[in-house]
């Protein structure tokens, strides 16, 4: 905003000239009585070219509908794609913290452990592994936080295939057929005739 430039405003036309061929696009909510939590997270690391910051993003499903996503770009600078990925992470067991004491609060119980899917081994390793290294002392408020919803049994990590990760769509440019598959993925589609 405050030194706008000419790929600023290509960005901005891109961005509406799809929204304007895309009208009709929503979030469908499925009327499955399931009510599970399942969760993505992942994070594109230093994807800003002018302050090398990572982006992280996520996406929550309660049963086959979307219900809580996000990206936002990270306040520091990752000295690596596993702190990258860790810090996403703890933004995404945040969220699930939340949705869970609100489901509790909605009399909807036995929904832990929930399923957090990341691409990322190392950060999944960082999360299960109660030894702190060397190297990860930088992120330990983060792995603390993490580490202790994982030993209480609110979340459970698995790691995704990056082709099945579906949380790509916030933190990443994708090709159209990408973009298109994981938007199927999503519920994201047009209205029912």
């Amino acid at each position: 905003m405050q030194s706008p430039r000419v790929s600023h405003y290509q960005a901005a036309v891109h961005v509406l000239g799809y929204l304007k061929s895309q009208p009709t696009l929503g979030v469908l909510l499925h009327c499955d009585p399931t009510l599970s939590l399942l969760a993505y997270c992942d994070a594109d690391w230093a994807a800003c070219s002018h302050t090398r910051r990572s982006v992280t993003g996520y996406v929550i499903f309660l049963g086959q509908s979307l219900i809580s996503w996000k990206s936002k770009k990270q306040q520091t600078v990752s000295l690596s794609s596993a702190e990258a990925e860790y810090r996403s992470m703890r933004r995404t067991v945040a969220e699930l913290a939340w949705l869970s004491r609100l489901l509790h609060e909605l009399t909807v119980d036995n929904i832990t452990p929930i399923p957090l899917k990341c691409d990322n081994q190392a950060s999944i390793y960082i999360a299960k592994n109660s030894v702190f290294h060397e190297r990860t002392k930088h992120i330990e408020l983060d792995c603390h936080f993490v580490r202790q919803k994982l030993m209480k049994g609110l979340v459970s990590l698995s790691r995704v295939p990056t082709k099945s990760q579906l949380a790509d769509i916030m933190t990443k440019p994708l090709t159209g057929v990408s973009h298109h598959s994981i938007l199927d993925k999503l519920g994201v589609s047009h209205p029912p005739i």
